[in-house]
């Protein structure tokens, strides 16, 4: 239910601020950090999925950039502990250069030239900014609205 409120979010009502934050990357890292599991998997691939079909992205571009979040956050995970709030900022950043890397390799035949330029570099910052400054917000909602028996 979550991730079809975030995908609606994303997908229209904040398309109108200057800056859009990235509600779904911010669910892929924290599906990648708590549930490290094949439904998280799969939850990360529908979420790009839906926000492929929402937003009129060429399918699969977004399904590929979440699932590779995830799988950089959840193999991350297994080997670090990533409780502290340092640590999950980092992948929050991690994920955001992961996915702009992932969405410029396939949009357009390959432009991760693109990444290197200053629009693209100051998108990449504001991107990473807006997802740092959500994530509190958005992993203790989440977690709070977990089981009790189901927690890490």
């Amino acid at each position: 239910m979550v991730g079809i409120v975030s995908i609606v979010l994303q997908t229209t009502l904040v398309q109108h601020l200057p800056f859009v934050p990235d509600l779904l990357l911010i669910l892929c890292v924290y599906l990648g950090i708590y549930h490290r599991t094949v439904g998280g998997a799969a939850a990360a691939f529908f979420l790009g999925y839906g926000l492929d079909a929402c937003s009129g992205a060429p399918v699969g571009m977004n399904a590929f950039a979440m699932s590779l979040v995830f799988a950089t956050v959840s193999a991350t995970a297994r080997q670090l502990w990533l409780q502290n709030p340092a640590s999950v900022l980092f992948m929050v950043f991690l994920g955001v250069v992961l996915k702009t890397v992932a969405v410029l390799l396939l949009s357009d035949f390959g432009q991760i030239h693109l990444i290197f330029q200053a629009t693209a570099a100051r998108h990449i910052v504001w991107d990473a900014v807006l997802a740092i400054l959500l994530t509190p917000m958005v992993f203790t909602l989440l977690y709070r609205g977990e089981p009790f028996d189901y927690k890490v």
